[in-house]
């Protein structure tokens, strides 16, 4: 019998509800990057999405194992930076929560795809592909921090001079992330959609590391 590469092969409903949240999340976060205008309720929005996404698709993922769990704190650590961002925030703080945010979400990302690494072959060259994603601006910042200069392409280094007490004047190294995460939802969703990321109690197997 043929079944359409699109057709749900979860075997829960939260599986299914953390997938279509995780597309959705991925699209207006995407969207968002190419907008400049503040729109703090659909951005705020769009951070709710995102948690709700998350929390899904970390039950999936095994909420009980230590990556996963600590990559669900690292996400959380960043929706609040960010929120608070889209509230509103004095130049004096703002660019220590846009590093803040950019930081943590990036490392939210490294702990999921080194945990892709420990499943299935199916999951381990999308977990390898993140790890090299995130890793390389996680670099960037700590290199950065102790090299002056370093970063200016990305826009890492207008980042670090803001977190001296001035307003960022350059957010292009935030919108990379953004965007870095983005494509990553999109692909946690489509391996959640499929059935390739299932919670520990339906795949049936001893629990692991990731």
């Amino acid at each position: 019998m043929h079944t359409s590469i699109f057709s749900s092969r979860a075997r829960s409903t939260n599986a299914r509800a953390a997938a279509v949240a995780l597309a959705a999340a991925a699209f207006m976060t995407l969207a968002l990057t190419h907008l400049a205008a503040p729109l703090a309720p659909l951005r705020l929005l769009t951070l709710a999405l995102a948690a709700f996404a998350i929390w899904a698709f970390s039950d999936e993922m095994g909420m009980r194992k230590p990556l996963n769990r600590a990559a669900f704190v690292f996400f959380a650590i960043a929706i609040v930076a960010k929120a608070q961002i889209a509230l509103g925030l004095g130049s004096a703080v703002a660019g220590r929560y846009y590093l803040l945010y950019a930081a943590f979400l990036l490392l939210a990302v490294l702990l999921w795809s080194v945990a892709f690494l420990h499943r299935q072959r199916a999951l381990k060259l999308v977990g390898a592909v993140g790890v090299f994603a995130a890793a390389f601006p996680i670099g960037a910042i700590v290199v950065g921090h102790l090299v002056v200069g370093v970063g200016a392409a990305l826009g890492i280094s207008a980042i670090l001079t803001a977190t001296s007490a001035t307003t960022p004047s350059d957010l292009g190294f935030v919108t990379l992330v953004e965007r870095i995460f983005g494509l990553w939802a999109y692909v946690a969703a489509w391996l959640v959609w499929r059935g390739h990321v299932a919670a520990p109690s339906a795949e049936g197997a001893p629990a692991r590391v990731a």
